[in-house]
């Protein structure tokens, strides 16, 4: 197990916390040591050579390494080893976010004040691009996130897709699945949900037939 402690030596004191493998998604062959290049990415910070630091955290980040996605907002927030770009930050914190990283709910609300509201549509747009795209190339850990995407992220949350999404993600056993669908079922309106139920199915046979 790798040791995801970090200190990021910035002038805002921020600190990286602790993250769980469970966080993450394994690589393509491309990065072979996914720890390594997190470890390297880190000393890069240490050593303040930002510009190697978000390298690394790039290639991690769009692998859908929760953490390495978090860190990547810390820098482009900063504006170290590239310009300061708060939509940037913001896409990378929503995805860590519903990644699981619990820190970045703190710093998405410090930089939804940075960004215009009319930016911020784009950004969420830019993440629900990023959450199907995973779908649609198979992977399921999506599913809750996109689920959750439509609770944690939207302007008001769509209970009604939550549902659906959570429905699929439960079907498949994806951890989070079961639970999400329960808590959301209380905000349905009774009305819909054979509707949602539907949708849900349609959802799940498009995902398990065979391509």
């Amino acid at each position: 197990m790798r040791t995801l402690f970090l200190g990021l030596l910035l002038a805002s004191s921020v600190n990286f916390p602790v993250f769980s493998d469970s966080h993450n998604i394994a690589l393509p062959q491309k990065v072979i040591d996914p720890d390594k290049a997190y470890r390297v990415a880190v000393e890069a910070v240490r050593d303040k050579k930002y510009t190697i630091a978000v390298e690394h955290f790039e290639i991690l980040a769009e692998q859908s390494q929760y953490d390495a996605q978090y860190n990547l907002a810390l820098l482009l927030k900063q504006g170290l080893g590239i310009p300061q770009n708060y939509p940037e930050a913001l896409k990378w914190t929503w995805l860590a976010h519903l990644g699981g990283v619990k820190k970045a709910q703190g710093l998405a609300e410090m930089l939804m004040d940075l960004v215009p509201e009319k930016r911020q549509d784009k950004t969420r747009d830019q993440v629900s691009d990023v959450l199907t795209e995973r779908i649609d190339s198979g992977d399921l850990n999506a599913l809750t996130q996109f689920a959750k995407f439509h609770l944690d992220v939207l302007v008001e949350p769509d209970y009604e897709t939550a549902y659906s999404w959570y429905s699929v993600a439960a079907a498949l056993k994806m951890p989070g699945g079961i639970k999400g669908r329960e808590d959301v079922i209380e905000e349905v309106d009774p009305e819909k949900l054979v509707e949602l139920q539907d949708k849900a199915t349609e959802i799940f046979k498009n995902l398990t037939s065979p391509k």
